[in-house]
């Protein structure tokens, strides 16, 4: 009869999953020098998207999302052929190159209320100039 709960012997390669509390790296040593987003990030410079988005946020309200994030995202979705938001939100929460080029470490929340093509219609100026630039 089978044993499934006995554990495999040590010397089949086999080992235990376990979960460090703390993990000590850096994401920029993790994403090789040649890695799309790395050359995107060395060759293009994103500072302009303040500037040209400036008017469409205004002092008052709820915290905006940085437009220059929101741009770092939205081409992340673009160059991965992201067809969903959720998706796209589910992939960056994971993936190391993506959290290094939107300059989020993992102990930074993506912004919850990340939707950009489901703003209201008031809103959609400012998505629409970031789209543009996409």
């Amino acid at each position: 009869m089978l044993d499934f709960n006995r554990r495999p012997a040590a010397h089949d390669g086999s080992h235990d999953r376990s979960e460090a509390l703390f993990y000590y790296f850096r994401l920029d040593d993790q994403v090789p020098e040649n890695h799309l987003l790395r050359l995107i990030d060395k060759h293009i410079s994103f500072a302009f998207v303040h500037e040209r988005l400036r008017d469409r946020y205004s002092e008052t309200g709820r915290p905006s999302i940085d437009p220059e994030l929101l741009l770092r995202i939205l081409l992340i979705g673009y160059l991965y052929g992201s067809t969903s938001e959720r998706r796209l939100v589910e992939e960056l929460r994971m993936h190391l190159a993506w959290r290094w080029f939107t300059g989020m470490g993992f102990d930074q929340e993506i912004p919850h209320h990340f939707h950009p093509l489901q703003e209201p219609p008031w809103t959609i100026s400012g998505i629409a100039v970031v789209r543009g630039v996409v």
